[in-house]
């Protein structure tokens, strides 16, 4: 989507999910020193949230590329629903990440379904608009 074709909430999100994102960064780093903890742990924290994000934010790019469709296919609302689930499902992984990275730095131990709970809100927003996209892609192809 062209930064001329955002809407305020789309702005919104996206502003969100990178300072969660930098803010995620900065107490990974204030854990490592406060705690101690090896820079292999730490460095490889980052890594594996900046390629999730990094691959979250090229999908949003390149919205075709969600449902194998072609560029003709994602158009319109299809496009347009396949962008906000991308940017919903990353904002969820950054706030979660975060939300643990504030736990670890107050000391507090998260309820084991924590993890769990998070992957299952990413999955239900992605299964909600897939459903959508489908109910759009059967009226445009019924003819």
């Amino acid at each position: 989507m062209k930064k001329n074709e955002m809407t305020w909430q789309a702005m919104l999100t996206e502003a969100v999910s990178l300072v969660s994102a930098v803010i995620y960064l900065g107490l990974q780093i204030y854990y490592g020193i406060s705690y101690g903890v090896s820079a292999i742990n730490i460095i490889m924290n980052v890594v594996v949230m900046l390629l999730v994000y990094a691959g979250l934010t090229m999908l949003g790019i390149y919205p075709e590329r969600v449902n194998g469709l072609t560029k003709e296919a994602c158009s319109g609302d299809v496009r347009k629903y396949t962008i906000r689930m991308v940017r919903i499902a990353k904002l969820i992984f950054v706030s979660g990440l975060l939300f643990t990275s504030i736990c670890d730095v107050m000391g507090k131990e998260l309820p084991a379904g924590y993890t769990v709970g998070v992957i299952f809100l990413m999955v239900a927003v992605a299964l909600y608009y897939e459903y959508r996209i489908i109910r759009i892609l059967r009226e445009r192809y019924k003819k």
